[in-house]
């Protein structure tokens, strides 16, 4: 297993998730919000690292194990007011500094197994379905967020150990 490379570029992978939004679920009518695309990002590293965790851990889980690595992109979270961020990102869309319209998606899942995209593209087809204020009651559901999140800190920008999350999403019943 990769154990610590990553799959994707947390910018390639954000662009992506804006790409599916504008031109398939939005059919170019609207873009993805900022809490969408920030919750989108969270719910896809924590799902894929949570399901290849307990795959690779788990003999009675699957058939095969999955030789990926764990962690979806090298960015880490931030334990902000609305649940985790990437701060990097988060500045980029609101400079319009993620160029998504003209996306050639081979470029984003260039080297990557097709099994990545499809569980990217059928947890996305699901996240763009629920309110972007669910998804953060949801995201502050999480005790990895819980855990370093301070309602009295200013800044609240401590780093979300990415461990963290994909051991949270592992422990889970259903991931």
């Amino acid at each position: 297993m990769k154990k610590n490379n990553f799959i994707l570029n947390a910018k390639d992978l954000a662009s992506y998730i804006c790409y599916r939004y504008f031109k398939i679920y939005a059919k170019g009518k609207k873009e993805i919000s900022p809490i969408k695309l920030q919750k989108s990002l969270y719910f896809l590293f924590a799902y894929w690292g949570g399901f290849v965790r307990k795959n690779n851990n788990n003999i009675d889980y699957v058939e095969e194990k999955i030789n990926q690595s764990e962690y979806l992109f090298e960015d880490e979270f931030h334990a902000w007011v609305y649940g985790p961020v990437i701060p990097k990102i988060f500045g980029m869309y609101k400079n319009n500094e993620i160029d998504y319209k003209e996306l050639n998606e081979d470029e984003v899942f260039n080297g990557t197994d097709n099994f990545v995209k499809e569980t990217i593209d059928s947890l996305l087809d699901e996240l763009f379905e629920i309110a972007d204020f669910k998804l953060v009651s949801i995201s502050h559901e999480d005790n990895c967020w819980k855990d370093h999140f301070d309602i009295f800190d200013n800044e609240h920008n401590e780093v979300i150990p990415r461990d963290e999350i994909v051991n949270e999403y592992a422990l889970r019943e259903t991931v």
